[in-house]
């Protein structure tokens, strides 16, 4: 799939990958296996080798609502710092994670964050600035028409339900956006 998270391809972070490729340990999570819960410190960071995870939280109503996505390639992790998760991170399908305690790699961490910390905040900034302006600037169609223009492989590898809670619409809305769309491009 193509990179997802904009910001890893606009900073290098090829160290903390291969940290966790040559120190860690290859973990299998099963489809909805939790990676870090909300309101806890992680304990892990990683790099996804197969499947992908969804980053989510609650909403005032109790339900969950997709925020985010990881998926093969991309690094997995809420933060490097030891403050309690505002997100759930879990397998959206049965993953594979070359990952590492966060606490052993602290030292990897302060070096490339030492360097590196005003771009990576640039860059995390900036992608979700962009996203949180797409939710104005766009209709829900428009949104998901681009979804998958940029990401086709998305629509394979993760459920309507999480396409449509990313999106901030409901499935039922989703699946009235895809028929018409169908209906469209048969005219």
């Amino acid at each position: 799939m193509v990179q997802f998270n904009q910001y890893d391809s606009q900073i290098d972070l090829s160290a903390v990958k291969d940290y966790c490729r040559e120190k860690g340990r290859l973990c299998h999570y099963a489809k909805d296996d939790i990676f870090v819960h909300q309101g806890f410190v992680g304990k892990y960071v990683g790099v996804v080798e197969s499947g992908y995870f969804k980053y989510t939280v609650i909403t005032s109503s109790g339900k969950e609502a997709v925020v985010g996505f990881a998926f093969e390639g991309e690094i997995v992790a809420d933060s490097y710092n030891s403050r309690p998760s505002e997100v759930t991170i879990n397998a959206g399908a049965d993953s594979t994670v070359s990952q590492v305690r966060t606490i052993e790699a602290r030292s990897i961490f302060n070096d490339f964050f030492s360097n590196n910390l005003s771009a990576l905040n640039g860059a995390l900034f900036s992608e979700i600035y962009s996203r949180y302006l797409e939710l104005h600037r766009k209709t829900p169609t428009e949104r998901y028409t681009e979804l998958i223009a940029q990401y086709p492989q998305i629509i394979h590898t993760v459920s309507l339900r999480d396409i449509a809670s990313y999106l901030l619409i409901t499935p039922v809305y989703l699946s009235r956006i895809r028929k018409n769309l169908a209906k469209n491009s048969g005219e």
